[in-house]
């Protein structure tokens, strides 16, 4: 009892640590938008610092022999997908306002659905489901209003803007519910945290390639940034992808994906706290609820697969989630408990 008592107290606690690293992190890619960072760059040299943090774990498991078979092998068509999301994520906050950003990547449960009905034909049970249709409805809906009423209180200068920002949300979240079909495709029997490791690494480099093409010095503006712009821009990093992982890891592990995905929905809430007293962003009423019924439609389509999927007397949910992942986090946790190829395919 006091084993499940205290892995449930370190489930919150990751909970609560992922929450707040993935609300500020968006604050601070504003933040970086807004201090002459390119997204290429900010891109680059992020994901670099988070590859490095990952990278002992891959170096200690090849030293030891418990390098999962073909990891680096299964690892590259993940890594591809996250490297074309990422970009699409970062450039969004050079558009638009962080939370109107992170409340159009709602949106990624509903493409989530669309793939894993081309590719999980069982799963077609679960979306076409009324309640399902109407959560998947709800957020769309939703962000259709925040749109909306954004361009309704625009001015011209700023209604384009409005339009390629939103849009760079939801292609980015279609893109990182591609992301976590094809961690939940590949990365059979991989423990999850070594899954992530390796697509950093690929991801990286990746970043890295299109920061030295695309980056207008190309990625050298960090250099001469100021000491609180490479604070900001190292700390991006290490919450929002290195220690929102971990974190994210230990929350599932401890407190099951129900409550740790349907806690991460709050994050436009945080969102907009942190920007409104950094950034100065402000949503209007309307936006906000429309906000409001975008979450809700995201966390009962959500709802609805747990509810249908979820065998009673399970200690553990994970496998609730099999097939429609809500991101690659939960796409690798379930993957970690397949069988793992053998090692001939490596």
């Amino acid at each position: 009892m006091s084993q499940d008592a205290g892995k449930q107290g370190w489930g919150i606690a990751g909970a609560a640590a992922t929450l707040t690293f993935w609300s500020v992190a968006p604050v601070m890619l504003g933040y970086l938008a807004r201090h002459e960072i390119d997204a290429w760059t900010a891109n680059g040299w992020r994901y670099s610092i988070s590859a490095l943090v990952w990278m002992p774990l891959l170096l200690n498991a090849r030293r030891r022999g418990t390098l999962p078979p073909g990891l680096l092998r299964r690892a590259l068509w993940p890594a591809v997908i996250n490297a074309g999301a990422q970009s699409l994520y970062a450039h969004g906050f050079y558009a638009i306002d962080p939370t109107l950003f992170v409340l159009g990547l709602r949106m990624q449960i509903v493409f989530v659905a669309i793939g894993a009905a081309f590719m999980f034909p069982a799963e077609r049970i679960v979306i076409r489901t009324w309640r399902f249709l109407l959560g998947a409805t709800l957020a769309t809906l939703g962000i259709v209003g925040v749109l909306f009423f954004g361009l309704r209180d625009a001015e011209n200068a700023s209604s384009g803007q409005l339009v390629l920002g939103m849009g760079l949300a939801v292609a980015s979240g279609a893109s990182f519910g591609a992301y976590g079909l094809a961690v939940r495709r590949v990365m059979h029997g991989v423990p999850s945290a070594m899954a992530f490791a390796g697509i950093s690494q690929y991801t990286a480099i990746g970043m890295l390639l299109v920061m030295f093409i695309f980056s207008p010095d190309h990625g050298a503006a960090p250099l001469g940034a100021t000491p609180m712009v490479l604070g900001v821009l190292g700390a991006s990093a290490l919450t929002g992808i290195a220690g929102g992982h971990v974190a994210y890891y230990v929350s599932i592990n401890g407190i099951g994906v129900a409550v740790t995905t349907a806690i991460m929905q709050l994050q436009p809430f945080g969102v907009g706290v942190i920007s409104f007293f950094v950034l100065d962003e402000q949503l209007s009423l309307p936006q906000w609820i429309c906000g409001v019924v975008a979450m809700g439609g995201a966390a009962m389509a959500l709802w609805v697969q747990h509810s249908m999927r979820h065998r009673p007397g399970e200690h553990n949910d994970i496998e609730a989630y099999a097939e429609l992942p809500p991101d690659a986090v939960v796409a690798a946790a379930v993957d970690e408990r397949q069988p793992a190829p053998s090692a001939t395919r490596s």
